[in-house]
Protein backbone atom coordinates (compact mmCIF):
# COMPACT_ATOMS: atom_id res chain seq x y z
CA UNK A 1 0.00 0.00 0.00
CA UNK A 2 1.09 3.34 -1.04
CA UNK A 3 2.45 5.67 1.46
CA UNK A 4 0.44 8.82 2.96
CA UNK A 5 2.06 12.35 2.70
CA UNK A 6 1.98 15.63 4.51
CA UNK A 7 2.68 18.77 3.22
CA UNK A 8 2.06 22.13 5.13
CA UNK A 9 0.88 20.33 7.58
CA UNK A 10 -1.58 18.13 5.76
CA UNK A 11 -1.61 14.35 5.53
CA UNK A 12 -3.51 12.66 2.68
CA UNK A 13 -3.55 9.00 2.66
CA UNK A 14 -3.02 7.00 -0.54
CA UNK A 15 -5.42 7.23 -3.62
CA UNK A 16 -7.01 10.36 -1.51
CA UNK A 17 -7.30 13.91 -2.78
CA UNK A 18 -7.60 17.08 0.11
CA UNK A 19 -8.98 20.91 -0.62
CA UNK A 20 -8.35 22.98 1.93
CA UNK A 21 -6.77 25.99 3.17
CA UNK A 22 -3.02 26.04 4.61
CA UNK A 23 -1.37 28.74 7.34
CA UNK A 24 1.96 29.87 6.95
CA UNK A 25 3.42 29.02 10.33
CA UNK A 26 3.41 32.14 12.72
CA UNK A 27 1.21 34.12 11.06
CA UNK A 28 -2.49 34.57 9.98
CA UNK A 29 -1.64 34.45 6.26
CA UNK A 30 -3.51 31.41 4.11
CA UNK A 31 -4.18 30.02 0.82
CA UNK A 32 -6.35 27.19 -0.60
CA UNK A 33 -4.51 24.32 -1.68
CA UNK A 34 -5.34 20.77 -3.48
CA UNK A 35 -3.03 17.39 -2.71
CA UNK A 36 -3.76 14.89 -4.62
CA UNK A 37 -2.04 11.48 -3.60
CA UNK A 38 -1.58 9.29 -6.45
CA UNK A 39 -3.16 5.32 -5.88
CA UNK A 40 0.10 4.46 -7.31
CA UNK A 41 3.98 5.41 -6.56
CA UNK A 42 5.79 8.30 -8.97
CA UNK A 43 7.30 11.77 -8.90
CA UNK A 44 5.67 14.86 -7.70
CA UNK A 45 5.08 17.91 -8.83
CA UNK A 46 4.06 21.28 -7.51
CA UNK A 47 1.73 23.88 -10.29
CA UNK A 48 1.60 26.89 -8.48
CA UNK A 49 -0.84 29.80 -9.45
CA UNK A 50 -1.25 33.20 -7.82
CA UNK A 51 1.84 34.61 -7.32
CA UNK A 52 0.37 37.71 -8.43
CA UNK A 53 -3.24 38.38 -7.41
CA UNK A 54 -4.71 39.56 -11.08
CA UNK A 55 -3.19 37.06 -13.48
CA UNK A 56 -6.02 34.72 -13.69
CA UNK A 57 -6.23 32.28 -16.56
CA UNK A 58 -3.47 30.28 -13.88
CA UNK A 59 -6.03 30.52 -11.20
CA UNK A 60 -8.81 28.80 -13.00
CA UNK A 61 -6.09 26.02 -14.32
CA UNK A 62 -5.05 24.63 -10.92
CA UNK A 63 -8.92 25.45 -9.38
CA UNK A 64 -10.60 23.02 -12.21
CA UNK A 65 -8.01 20.69 -12.34
CA UNK A 66 -7.86 20.19 -8.78
CA UNK A 67 -11.61 19.22 -9.15
CA UNK A 68 -11.32 16.95 -12.92
CA UNK A 69 -7.90 14.85 -11.62
CA UNK A 70 -8.80 11.66 -10.09
CA UNK A 71 -6.41 9.85 -7.59
CA UNK A 72 -6.72 6.47 -9.19
CA UNK A 73 -5.22 8.15 -12.26
CA UNK A 74 -2.78 9.07 -10.17
CA UNK A 75 1.09 7.80 -10.03
CA UNK A 76 2.57 9.84 -7.21
CA UNK A 77 1.54 13.11 -6.15
CA UNK A 78 0.22 16.44 -7.50
CA UNK A 79 0.63 19.87 -5.56
CA UNK A 80 -1.59 22.91 -6.90
CA UNK A 81 -1.93 26.02 -4.81
CA UNK A 82 -5.22 27.47 -6.02
CA UNK A 83 -4.14 31.40 -5.16
CA UNK A 84 -1.39 31.94 -3.49
CA UNK A 85 -1.26 35.39 -3.22
CA UNK A 86 -4.76 35.85 -1.87
CA UNK A 87 -4.81 39.77 -0.47
CA UNK A 88 -3.43 40.54 -3.88
CA UNK A 89 -6.78 38.28 -5.26
CA UNK A 90 -8.96 39.59 -3.39
CA UNK A 91 -8.02 43.54 -3.38
CA UNK A 92 -7.66 43.31 -6.93
CA UNK A 93 -3.71 44.57 -6.68
CA UNK A 94 -0.99 44.65 -9.59
CA UNK A 95 2.04 42.55 -8.90
CA UNK A 96 2.16 43.51 -4.66
CA UNK A 97 1.20 41.48 -1.52
CA UNK A 98 -1.21 44.01 -0.09
CA UNK A 99 -1.00 41.70 2.87
CA UNK A 100 2.65 42.24 3.89
CA UNK A 101 3.94 45.63 5.38
CA UNK A 102 5.93 46.94 2.94
CA UNK A 103 3.91 45.32 -0.24
CA UNK A 104 6.24 43.22 -1.66
CA UNK A 105 6.25 41.69 -5.07
CA UNK A 106 6.41 38.12 -3.91
CA UNK A 107 8.28 37.03 -7.72
CA UNK A 108 11.37 39.32 -6.45
CA UNK A 109 12.10 37.42 -3.15
CA UNK A 110 12.69 33.53 -3.32
CA UNK A 111 13.96 31.75 -1.79
CA UNK A 112 12.61 33.86 1.02
CA UNK A 113 13.93 34.97 4.47
CA UNK A 114 12.84 33.65 7.87
CA UNK A 115 13.74 36.74 9.44
CA UNK A 116 11.53 39.18 6.41
CA UNK A 117 8.36 40.34 6.33
CA UNK A 118 5.65 38.41 5.96
CA UNK A 119 6.24 37.81 2.08
CA UNK A 120 9.81 36.69 2.50
CA UNK A 121 8.26 34.21 5.40
CA UNK A 122 5.53 32.67 2.99
CA UNK A 123 8.05 32.27 -0.31
CA UNK A 124 10.71 30.30 2.50
CA UNK A 125 7.44 28.25 3.43
CA UNK A 126 7.06 27.67 -0.12
CA UNK A 127 10.25 26.74 -0.53
CA UNK A 128 10.57 24.29 2.13
CA UNK A 129 7.47 22.73 2.26
CA UNK A 130 6.38 22.60 -1.50
CA UNK A 131 9.22 22.87 -3.57
CA UNK A 132 11.72 20.68 -1.91
CA UNK A 133 9.59 17.91 -1.44
CA UNK A 134 8.48 18.18 -5.05
CA UNK A 135 10.62 16.50 -8.26
CA UNK A 136 9.28 19.09 -10.97
CA UNK A 137 8.00 22.57 -10.53
CA UNK A 138 5.41 24.74 -12.96
CA UNK A 139 4.76 28.21 -12.33
CA UNK A 140 2.27 29.87 -14.03
CA UNK A 141 1.59 32.75 -14.63
CA UNK A 142 -0.15 35.84 -17.20
CA UNK A 143 0.39 39.34 -17.91
CA UNK A 144 -0.98 40.81 -15.38
CA UNK A 145 -3.21 44.10 -15.29
CA UNK A 146 -0.91 46.19 -16.74
CA UNK A 147 0.66 43.51 -19.35
CA UNK A 148 -0.19 42.25 -22.84
CA UNK A 149 1.63 38.60 -24.12
CA UNK A 150 2.15 36.32 -26.60
CA UNK A 151 1.99 32.90 -25.61
CA UNK A 152 5.19 30.98 -24.07
CA UNK A 153 6.80 28.53 -22.15
CA UNK A 154 10.21 29.38 -20.64
CA UNK A 155 12.56 26.72 -18.94
CA UNK A 156 14.06 27.17 -15.72
CA UNK A 157 17.85 29.12 -15.22
CA UNK A 158 20.42 28.66 -14.99
CA UNK A 159 20.55 27.96 -18.91
CA UNK A 160 23.21 25.24 -18.98
CA UNK A 161 22.13 23.33 -15.78
CA UNK A 162 20.31 19.37 -16.20
CA UNK A 163 17.86 21.11 -14.69
CA UNK A 164 17.34 23.50 -17.28
CA UNK A 165 18.21 20.72 -20.44
CA UNK A 166 15.35 18.33 -18.57
CA UNK A 167 12.68 21.09 -18.43
CA UNK A 168 13.51 22.60 -22.08
CA UNK A 169 13.06 18.66 -23.67
CA UNK A 170 9.68 18.62 -21.66
CA UNK A 171 8.46 22.12 -22.88
CA UNK A 172 9.20 20.69 -26.50
CA UNK A 173 6.07 18.87 -25.89
CA UNK A 174 3.75 21.77 -25.03
CA UNK A 175 1.05 23.35 -27.34
CA UNK A 176 2.96 26.77 -26.84
CA UNK A 177 4.49 28.44 -30.23
CA UNK A 178 7.20 29.92 -28.15
CA UNK A 179 10.28 29.11 -26.10
CA UNK A 180 12.92 30.38 -24.28
CA UNK A 181 15.34 29.81 -21.30
CA UNK A 182 14.94 32.19 -18.38
CA UNK A 183 17.85 34.40 -17.22
CA UNK A 184 16.36 35.40 -13.59
CA UNK A 185 17.34 34.32 -10.03
CA UNK A 186 14.75 35.48 -7.71
CA UNK A 187 11.16 34.25 -9.49
CA UNK A 188 9.83 31.76 -7.55
CA UNK A 189 10.55 28.77 -10.54
CA UNK A 190 14.02 29.89 -10.73
CA UNK A 191 14.48 29.40 -7.39
CA UNK A 192 13.47 25.92 -7.42
CA UNK A 193 16.13 25.48 -9.74
CA UNK A 194 19.01 27.25 -7.92
CA UNK A 195 18.21 26.85 -4.78
CA UNK A 196 16.65 23.30 -4.65
CA UNK A 197 18.03 21.34 -7.59
CA UNK A 198 14.11 21.28 -9.17
CA UNK A 199 13.70 21.05 -12.20
CA UNK A 200 11.15 23.86 -13.34
CA UNK A 201 9.47 25.50 -15.86
CA UNK A 202 6.83 28.93 -16.15
CA UNK A 203 3.75 29.42 -18.02
CA UNK A 204 2.64 32.55 -19.39
CA UNK A 205 -0.50 32.75 -20.96
CA UNK A 206 -3.41 35.79 -21.09
CA UNK A 207 -2.92 39.32 -19.82
CA UNK A 208 -4.47 42.46 -19.19
CA UNK A 209 -6.08 41.41 -15.96
CA UNK A 210 -8.63 39.13 -17.84
CA UNK A 211 -9.09 35.14 -18.67
CA UNK A 212 -10.88 33.43 -21.57
CA UNK A 213 -11.83 29.84 -21.39
CA UNK A 214 -9.37 29.21 -24.56
CA UNK A 215 -6.10 30.47 -22.08
CA UNK A 216 -7.54 27.83 -19.23
CA UNK A 217 -8.01 25.11 -21.31
CA UNK A 218 -4.98 25.48 -23.03
CA UNK A 219 -3.15 25.58 -19.46
CA UNK A 220 -4.82 22.71 -18.46
CA UNK A 221 -4.05 21.04 -21.30
CA UNK A 222 -0.27 21.71 -21.31
CA UNK A 223 0.07 21.18 -16.95
CA UNK A 224 -1.44 17.32 -17.96
CA UNK A 225 1.35 16.65 -20.95
CA UNK A 226 4.12 17.99 -18.04
CA UNK A 227 2.78 15.56 -15.73
CA UNK A 228 2.04 12.66 -18.59
CA UNK A 229 5.93 13.27 -19.46
CA UNK A 230 6.98 12.34 -15.62
CA UNK A 231 4.83 9.48 -15.70
CA UNK A 232 2.39 11.25 -12.98
CA UNK A 233 -0.63 10.95 -15.48
CA UNK A 234 -0.89 8.28 -18.42
CA UNK A 235 -0.21 8.38 -21.70
CA UNK A 236 2.68 9.35 -24.10
CA UNK A 237 2.72 12.86 -25.65
CA UNK A 238 4.28 14.36 -28.62
CA UNK A 239 6.53 16.99 -29.29
CA UNK A 240 5.39 19.81 -30.91
CA UNK A 241 7.35 20.25 -34.18
CA UNK A 242 5.77 23.89 -34.96
CA UNK A 243 7.27 25.56 -31.34
CA UNK A 244 9.94 27.81 -32.16
CA UNK A 245 12.51 28.94 -29.81
CA UNK A 246 14.47 32.04 -29.05
CA UNK A 247 18.10 31.48 -28.63
CA UNK A 248 18.39 34.69 -26.89
CA UNK A 249 16.14 37.23 -25.30
CA UNK A 250 16.04 40.79 -24.22
CA UNK A 251 13.69 41.68 -21.08
CA UNK A 252 13.46 45.44 -21.04
CA UNK A 253 13.15 46.98 -17.32
CA UNK A 254 12.65 51.50 -17.48
CA UNK A 255 15.13 53.40 -15.93
CA UNK A 256 12.77 56.77 -15.68
CA UNK A 257 9.52 57.40 -14.40
CA UNK A 258 6.79 59.26 -16.16
CA UNK A 259 4.68 58.50 -19.36
CA UNK A 260 5.41 55.52 -21.84
CA UNK A 261 4.55 55.26 -25.33
CA UNK A 262 4.50 52.28 -27.15
CA UNK A 263 5.14 52.36 -30.91
CA UNK A 264 5.32 48.40 -31.37
CA UNK A 265 2.05 45.48 -29.87
CA UNK A 266 2.98 41.99 -29.19
CA UNK A 267 3.41 40.00 -32.05
CA UNK A 268 5.40 42.07 -33.90
CA UNK A 269 8.72 41.27 -35.31
CA UNK A 270 10.83 44.04 -34.71
CA UNK A 271 14.28 45.35 -36.37
CA UNK A 272 17.20 46.16 -34.63
CA UNK A 273 17.43 49.87 -33.84
CA UNK A 274 13.64 50.05 -34.03
CA UNK A 275 12.14 52.62 -31.71
CA UNK A 276 10.16 50.41 -29.10
CA UNK A 277 9.36 53.31 -26.75
CA UNK A 278 9.03 57.12 -26.39
CA UNK A 279 9.14 58.10 -22.35
CA UNK A 280 7.84 61.96 -21.49
CA UNK A 281 8.07 63.88 -18.03
CA UNK A 282 4.64 64.71 -16.96
CA UNK A 283 4.51 68.05 -18.81
CA UNK A 284 4.76 66.23 -22.08
CA UNK A 285 8.42 66.74 -22.65
CA UNK A 286 10.60 63.88 -24.39
CA UNK A 287 12.48 62.28 -22.19
CA UNK A 288 14.26 59.08 -24.15
CA UNK A 289 13.50 56.51 -26.77
CA UNK A 290 14.16 53.33 -26.42
CA UNK A 291 15.07 51.24 -29.21
CA UNK A 292 15.29 47.11 -30.40
CA UNK A 293 19.13 45.71 -29.37
CA UNK A 294 18.37 43.28 -32.46
CA UNK A 295 15.98 41.44 -34.81
CA UNK A 296 13.37 39.75 -32.59
CA UNK A 297 9.55 38.91 -32.02
CA UNK A 298 7.98 40.77 -29.54
CA UNK A 299 5.98 38.52 -26.68
CA UNK A 300 5.41 40.64 -24.03
CA UNK A 301 4.38 44.47 -23.64
CA UNK A 302 3.26 46.64 -21.07
CA UNK A 303 -0.04 48.55 -21.53
CA UNK A 304 -0.40 51.44 -19.19
CA UNK A 305 0.41 55.23 -19.73
CA UNK A 306 2.34 54.94 -16.58
CA UNK A 307 5.53 53.75 -15.93
CA UNK A 308 8.00 53.77 -13.13
CA UNK A 309 11.54 53.13 -12.59
CA UNK A 310 12.46 49.46 -12.63
CA UNK A 311 8.79 48.51 -14.29
CA UNK A 312 9.25 45.54 -17.08
CA UNK A 313 8.44 47.12 -20.75
CA UNK A 314 9.10 44.72 -23.64
CA UNK A 315 9.97 40.88 -23.90
CA UNK A 316 11.55 40.52 -27.44
CA UNK A 317 13.42 37.49 -28.68
CA UNK A 318 15.52 36.08 -31.55
CA UNK A 319 14.56 33.34 -33.36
Amino acid sequence: MKNSITLGGITVASGQKVSQYVTVPGTECKFPITIINGANDGKTILASAGIHGCEYPGVLTVVELAKEIDPKDVSGAIILTHEINMSGFLERQTYVMPEDPKRKNLNRLFPGDPNGTLADKLCLFLMDEFVAKSDFHVDIHSGDMVEELEACVIACAPKESENNKFAAEIAKHLSFKWRMNSGGRHEFYNSSSIDRNIPSMLFERGGSGKWTREEVDANKKDLKTVMQCLNILPGEPKINTEQKFFKRHEWTESDVEGMIFNFVKVGDDIKEGQKLFEVQDMFGNHIKDINAKFDGHVVIITNTLAVNKGDDLITYGEV
